[in-house]
């Protein structure tokens, strides 16, 4: 264990690549087996895997950028999606793609994406019935057809959806994802966590998938998430060794569009790409498909300006 001692601690403060490191897959297996919270994804900027330990329960992140030396104003333009459900028969593909080139008119350049990129399988009784396929490979090449086509950095969290495939050891569809869209020199980090934070400007934006439960219980939900983020301290966001404020928080899963400002954090629910189905209309989460644009201006450690536009591809076509 000492001649690992110093690479835990780069690795608690830093996400560094296996040769940044000095290390080999073998030493992570080993230093995960012997307990070691290990997370590794796709950073574009290394154009490889990054590797990290989380030291509190499974918060993966990726520090995009840091505040500025000074107060200056930092100006981001984001796109928030989320329960895309690739895959399903009522997948909004179009929708998707109409989205996807109205944010590269806009000049967006990161897609933030909070789970349930696939429909998955297994998920619920009867769910083979709405399925185009049942086989995780099919449902990601359909979405990466769409993905591929834009060269955003896309940044993913997982949703309950994609983890029906990895149950028994099943493949993770959004690793597989992630790895194909690496291949193709397109830029897709994949936080492989139900919750995972951003940090863009030296503040975080949070993704959250509330799975679990029925979804007309969603203002319970997120009543019970968000009374629990405002019972802590606001600014005790532990990353990489230091403290980052908590600004936005992205909740997928409800299929809702939804925003409100509390205490400094902006909360939105960012809408979903399944056209209505019979089962969405049992369970209360029938609505109409898109996204969020965000224009946000950071100055310090607070998002000083903001203009949030919930988008309908389909509001021209009534």
């Amino acid at each position: 264990m000492k001649k690992y001692s110093k690479v835990i601690d780069k690795m608690k403060k830093n996400q560094l690549t296996l040769k940044q490191l000095g290390l080999s897959m073998e030493d992570i297996i080993y230093l995960r087996d012997i307990g070691y919270n290990i997370k590794e994804q796709y950073d574009p900027r290394f154009g490889d895997y990054v590797y990290y330990i989380v030291t509190s329960g499974d918060t993966a992140y990726i520090k995009i950028s840091d505040l500025p030396k000074k107060k200056q104003e930092v100006k981001l333009k984001l796109l928030e999606i989320s329960d895309l459900h690739a895959g399903c028969k009522n997948f909004d593909k179009k929708g998707l793609d109409k989205t996807l080139q109205e944010a590269k008119n806009r000049g967006v350049e990161f897609v933030h994406i909070s789970g349930d990129l696939l429909d998955g399988f297994g998920v619920y009784r009867g769910q083979e019935n709405n399925l185009k396929s049942n086989k995780a490979i099919e449902q990601v090449n359909e979405l990466m057809s769409i993905l591929e086509k834009y060269d955003f950095w896309y940044i993913a969290s997982m949703g309950n959806h994609d983890q029906s495939f990895c149950m028994k050891g099943g493949l993770d569809p959004i690793k597989y994802l992630e790895a194909k869209m690496a291949k193709k020199g397109k830029r897709f980090t994949y936080l492989n966590a139900y919750e995972g934070n951003i940090i863009h400007a030296g503040i975080v934006f949070r993704l959250i998938h509330l799975q679990g439960g029925a979804a007309r219980a969603a203002s319970y939900k997120v009543q019970v998430y968000l009374s629990r983020v405002f019972e802590s301290n606001l600014n005790d966001v532990h990353i990489g060794g230091k403290i980052y404020n908590l600004r936005s928080i992205q909740a997928g899963h409800f299929h809702t569009f939804y925003a409100l400002s509390m205490s400094g954090i902006t909360i939105i629910m960012p809408g979903n790409f399944q056209h209505d189905g019979d089962l969405e209309k049992r369970m209360g989460i029938s609505g109409k498909t898109g996204g969020v644009f965000r224009e946000l201006t950071i100055v310090g450690d607070k998002i000083s300006k903001e203009k949030i536009e919930f988008y309908n591809p389909w509001k021209e076509e009534g």
